[in-house]
């Protein structure tokens, strides 16, 4: 029985040793495995990776990659594998690119395979892996994706809705105590796919304050849930602007993204103290309004005449300006009225008459860097302010006076050039007349020097009033012969004589005569 006993334990033990050495070379298998993406689109890339390793270092390994070349294209990578190991190499990984061709699985998997131990050059490939890739098409993908984009749940912290939630019900109120600062929106998808924004602790002021809650299905419509939140106010101020009502602000903090320049202030209107802000540079005054939606905006608040104006800036590499509504003072000559457009906000302006690029405009501004107040031209293409020159400016203002000195000018240069020629031709007339006459004279002065010679007369004689005058004749013209004073005396005597008996009529001639 003991000997017996002996037998037993001896095969127990040998049993145990066999178990052990069959667990010593398991620890030596090698594996082929290959990884790759569940899925793909058809028309994109992916890749296919197959790694090869052992429990202790491999010899060698052969392999052919095996794959579907109807749903697939191979883009880069040997498809047959022959390398050898080191003595240390325990793995080796190959990659390939592929191109989903139509939808369908693509299964990848290695076929013809082997590894070797390096230690013993025995076989050692114990596991042999294949991957599927799943293609579809992006419209494939797309209708597969939810268009659930309801709310499952809609309530805010603290107070109830008004009407009722429902999730085909899109607009809701609710109403919050005075003073409250902050609520708290809590919203769920009625499909878990959608994604849900605008929900959570958000921030509150006085007044109405618009909450949207926005749900996004998984296939991208979207969803939009809104709630007029409320918050109670004392006694709200309400102002007038351009037709429409606003509630001024009043509370710190209720203003974002406050101006450059600009610092906290007080101003009293209707004899309460409300939240401003000042700037020293502009000397302007901004004030916060909110309107019926419960949106918050900068006014330009005139104390003199407790009017607002929209504060709009522009803000560039180049100016940094305040909009402002035309020009005070009068319209520059040479330019028209016309009404500019920026940022939503309507302004006076002004263009050149006649000019039918409608590309420009030029607007009445301050600079928030200096404080001047100054004409700038606006480009509608660049969407950029510039300085319009003054120089330019006073040019197209004395643009008028100096057309009408031109004219004026021109005009009097017209009427001398006329006024000389009147009188030219009056002095050019007048010197005819009197050549003409003294041509008429000449001609009867010749006539009777004519008589006279036949007569033996040696001078001339002009009638004027009945009374002969007698003209000395020039010496060049006519020489007198030298006689005595007797014989002078005698010739006049026998002249007189001859004169009466002869009884010569002369006519009277005058320069006033005309032809």
């Amino acid at each position: 029985m003991k000997k017996s006993k002996n037998i037993l334990s001896f095969v127990f033990i040998v049993l145990i040793s066999f178990i052990f050495n069959i667990t010593f070379v398991d620890a030596a298998s090698c594996r082929i495995g290959i990884s790759a993406p569940s899925n793909a689109v058809v028309g994109n890339t992916f890749k296919v990776t197959v790694n090869v390793s052992g429990g202790q270092p491999i010899g060698a390994w052969e392999y052919t990659l095996s794959y579907d070349s109807s749903k697939v294209r191979l883009n880069s990578g040997q498809l047959h594998i022959v390398d050898y190991g080191n003595g240390s190499k325990k793995s080796a990984s190959y990659t390939y690119s592929f191109t989903a061709l139509k939808s369908g699985a693509a299964t990848f998997k290695a076929v013809n395979a082997s590894v070797l131990d390096y230690a013993s050059d025995n076989e050692c490939l114990s596991s042999n892996s294949s991957a599927t890739v799943n293609m579809k098409t992006q419209a494939e993908i797309e209708a597969s994706y939810s268009r659930n984009n309801n709310l499952g749940s809609l309530s805010v912290e603290g107070t109830s809705l008004s009407p009722e939630f429902n999730s085909e019900i899109t607009e809701y109120k609710a109403t919050l105590p005075v003073d409250t600062t902050k609520a708290i929106i809590i919203a769920t998808p009625e499909d878990r796919t959608a994604s849900i924004s605008g929900a959570g602790e958000i921030d509150v002021v006085d007044g109405i304050n618009k909450v949207e809650i926005t749900v996004t299905a998984q296939h991208g419509e979207k969803k939009v849930y809104t709630i007029d939140l409320t918050v109670e106010e004392l006694d709200p101020i309400k102002v007038e602007v351009d037709n429409n009502e606003y509630s001024i602000v009043r509370k710190k903090g209720q203003v974002e993204n406050i101006p450059v320049g600009f610092t906290e202030t007080m101003v009293k209107i209707e004899g309460q103290d409300i939240n401003a802000y000042k700037s020293s540079i502009t000397k302007t005054t901004l004030v916060a309004l909110k309107d019926s939606e419960g949106i918050v905006d900068l006014y330009i608040y005139n104390s003199a005449n407790k009017t607002f104006k929209k504060f709009v800036q522009s803000k560039s590499d180049l100016v940094n300006l305040i909009l402002l509504d035309g020009y005070e003072g009068k319209t520059p000559s040479d330019f028209n009225n016309v009404t500019f457009k920026y940022d939503n906000n309507e302004f006076k302006a002004y263009r050149l008459k006649g000019d039918t690029n409608k590309d420009y405009y030029i607007v009445y501004a301050q600079d928030m860097e200096t404080g001047n107040s100054d004409f700038y031209i606006y480009d509608k293409n660049t969407k950029k302010f510039n300085l319009y020159p003054k120089a330019l400016m006073e040019v197209k203002n004395n643009q008028l006076k100096y057309i009408i000195l031109v004219a004026i000018v021109s005009i009097s240069l017209i009427v001398l050039r006329i006024l000389f020629k009147i009188l030219g031709s009056i002095f050019i007339s007048k010197d005819k007349k009197i050549r003409k006459y003294q041509k008429k004279i000449g001609k009867l002065k010749n006539e009777l020097n004519e008589k006279e010679d036949k007569e033996d007369h040696t001078f001339d004689i002009e009638e004027i009033d009945d009374k002969p005058i007698i003209k000395q004749v020039d010496e060049k013209e006519y020489k007198v012969p030298k006689k005595t004073k007797k014989q002078k005396l005698k010739e006049i005597k026998e002249a007189k004589d001859k004169l009466d008996k002869t009884k010569t009529s002369y006519r009277r001639v005058s320069l006033e005569e005309d032809e």
